[in-house]
């Protein structure tokens, strides 16, 4: 967040064209890239964030960092290149080349290779799509593998400072990178790997092999090699730079960032500390009351150690502070700024200047360079316009005043009647024709290509609309259990539950089943106030159905199976659409009964009036069908009967 206001407040200082005083020539000018430093406590890590958001804004940086040469994108590709011209069987590796510019295969190039075998390696796929791809992409493999081969051949004769020179010649990669933003440095890093290889050659190991296991431990060791050096005195480029290495520096414009970061003072915590003028503390331990605490040498060393450590940390700030010839921007992030703020006045109002100076206590009080800056903001606070200009941006501000400008919106319709009159009737015709197009297959771009057999069930076979509904969840068990009222679909469920848990070498009776729900309650399954809405009779009832009595003899039983198929997406529209949709459900029941036979069964707990079983039937028909086909392809078998079992009839259906 700070490292994009910050990028966005040098694009304004660009844009508004701050004047800057130039020495040589004793006049203002336009202010310019190499004016501007950005100075921070510590680059390793924020050091790249910075440059990343100066580089988005397209404005030439260079960030004097000894990390991230390793990780940048022209040496990590070059790399993998070497990984698989040693060896071509590593996925990640030859797909990043392949997806590279030296590759230059598009996502659905390297979709299309993968789907020739989804197990294989991919070096492996890329032979075979060589064979079965369409022509286009045929030879677009047939050149890279010709290309790597011809590497493999060469690395054995060459050495390798060489083979990676010849990579840059071969693939053009030096100028194509040298187009990239920051093309000069990413230029740079490809001499310094060429460098780096030949002197590796010379002092160690030959071979392609033994320098990319180098590399490979070096990233272990969290090493790197540091990035190239390319800039002169005279470069035109935003610097991002520690403040230890601006020391003696000057800089028209200065930005200090990073000032709400908290010092370092975790070498106070160790153990044992070590001071030149105090001697040795450590932390007494007591063996048998099994506790340990500072001693009082080590309680005064710590204490000795911080103040010199804030000292310390004070001269660097009087260093970023003086660096600037003509501004200097100052910025750090804090959280609940108004808290802080009425916190630290509660302090000032407690320890009021002496002789003109902040109170030592409050000094040594903070930790970081923005409280000091507050400090001195809230005793100043009558004079403080004379000295700096004090802006506090919200989270919000920041992120809108950092999005991209829309662009200026035009009337079309009136630019084409100004066109028009200068057009012929027919590119008049043509031009309504194109913006008048429809796309033909509009109606499959509205199927869903997943959906569940529900899903499915509601969809209308003259219509495809799709709605968007609410997306709901279940609610947790604690919540569950403070609910007194349970609706007619959630006693429905928790009966198709219990069902789901009968054994079928039981005989029940209605305390057998009453125990079963009680068992369920102790499982942490259902909760005791879903317990007390169970009616045990329908799930009796179906201990006594024929269905039942075949379970009790059934030689095989799957409850709650759970199935993925794909079916044509005109099977459930009636329309020619070339389509598949992948369904997935759960399939309450199936067997197989004493004499092999295959036997499906949902269950329902659906009211149904007397003599309407049809309905039912009908209302759930085209579900059953589902799972019939889903069971037969899975189990390659015919399904012989399928029933809907009525838990509120009390009785199976059987579904022609």
């Amino acid at each position: 967040m700070e490292a994009r206001f910050v990028a966005k407040r040098i694009q304004r200082l660009i844009q508004e064209k701050f004047q800057v005083w130039d020495r040589k020539k004793s006049h203002f000018r336009d202010i310019q890239y190499k004016d501007i430093v950005v100075l921070l406590r510590a680059t390793t890590q924020a050091a790249p964030i910075y440059e990343q958001e100066i580089l988005k804004l397209e404005m030439p940086v260079f960030s004097d960092s000894s990390q991230g040469y390793l990780d940048s994108i022209e040496i990590q590709t070059i790399l993998c290149l070497l990984k698989i011209i040693d060896n071509p069987l590593q996925d990640i590796p030859l797909v990043s080349v392949l997806r590279s510019s030296i590759g230059g295969f598009t996502d659905n190039d390297l979709v299309e290779i993968r789907l020739n075998d989804r197990q294989d390696n991919f070096y492996t796929c890329l032979k075979k799509a060589k064979v079965n791809a369409n022509v286009e992409l045929r030879n677009k493999i047939e050149k890279f593998l010709n290309q790597l081969e011809e590497w493999r051949k060469e690395q054995e004769i060459l050495s390798l400072d060489e083979l990676i020179w010849k990579i840059y010649a071969d693939t053009s990669y030096y100028n194509y990178v040298g187009l990239m933003p920051n093309g000069e440095l990413r230029q740079a890093n490809l001499k310094m790997l060429f460098e780096r290889a030949k002197s590796y050659e010379k002092a160690s190991f030959k071979g392609l092999y033994h320098f990319i296991h180098f590399i490979e431990r070096l990233q272990l060791s969290s090493g790197d090699m540091g990035t190239a050096k390319i800039i002169g005195e005279n470069e035109n480029v935003i610097r991002i730079m520690s403040i230890h290495k601006s020391k003696g520096l000057e800089f028209p414009v200065v930005i200090l960032a990073g000032i709400g970061k908290q010092f370092n003072l975790m070498d106070l915590n160790d153990a044992i500390l070590l001071h030149q003028d105090l001697g040795i503390g450590v932390k007494y331990k007591d063996d048998e009351l099994q506790i340990q605490y500072d001693t009082l040498t080590k309680e005064a060393i710590k204490n000795k150690m911080k103040i010199e450590t804030l000292s310390e940390e004070m001269r660097i700030l009087y260093v970023a502070l003086t660096r600037a010839k003509e501004k200097i921007i100052i910025t750090g992030m804090v959280k609940d700024y108004p808290k802080m703020l009425e916190k630290m006045q509660e302090q000032v109002d407690r320890y009021p200047k002496k002789d003109g100076k902040i109170e030592p206590i409050l000094v040594k009080k903070y930790k970081r360079y923005i409280d000091w800056f507050l400090l001195v903001y809230l005793y100043e606070q009558s004079t403080i316009h004379q000295l700096l200009h004090w802006k506090v941006y919200s989270k919000k501000e920041v992120l809108t005043d950092s999005a991209i400008e829309e662009k200026e919106k035009m009337d079309i319709k009136k630019e084409l009647e100004e066109k028009s009159k200068t057009l012929q009737p027919e590119q008049i015709e043509n031009i309504r024709n194109i913006l008048q197009w429809k796309y033909p297959n509009i109606l499959a771009t509205t199927i869903p290509t997943k959906a569940s057999v529900t899903q499915l069930k509601q969809l209308s076979q003259k219509s495809v609309a799709i709605q968007n509904s609410e997306i709901t969840f279940a609610k947790p068990k604690f919540l569950k259990a403070q609910e007194e009222k349970l609706t007619n679909a959630q006693k429905g469920t928790l009966i198709h539950l219990c069902m789901q848990h009968l054994q079928e070498n039981i005989q029940y009776d209605l305390e057998k089943v009453r125990e079963l729900i009680q068992d369920l309650v102790q499982k942490e399954i259902i909760t005791e106030n879903e317990a007390e809405n169970i009616n045990p009779y329908p799930i009796l009832q179906f201990t006594k159905s024929f269905i039942w009595k075949q379970l009790q003899q059934a030689k095989e039983i799957e409850r709650e199976k759970a199935f993925y198929i794909q079916i044509p997406a005109k099977e459930i529209y009636g329309q020619d659409i070339e389509e598949w949709i992948l369904v997935q459900g759960i399939i309450d029941l199936y067997y197989q009964d004493e004499n092999g036979k295959l036997v499906l069964v949902d269950y329902k707990t659906d009211y149904v009036e007397k003599g309407k079983e049809q309905e039912l039937i009908s209302k759930y028909n085209k579900q059953l069908q589902l799972y019939q086909y889903a069971l037969e392809e899975a189990m390659n078998q015919k399904v012989e009967k399928s029933y809907i079992y009525s838990t509120y009839l009390g009785k199976e259906l059987e579904v022609k």
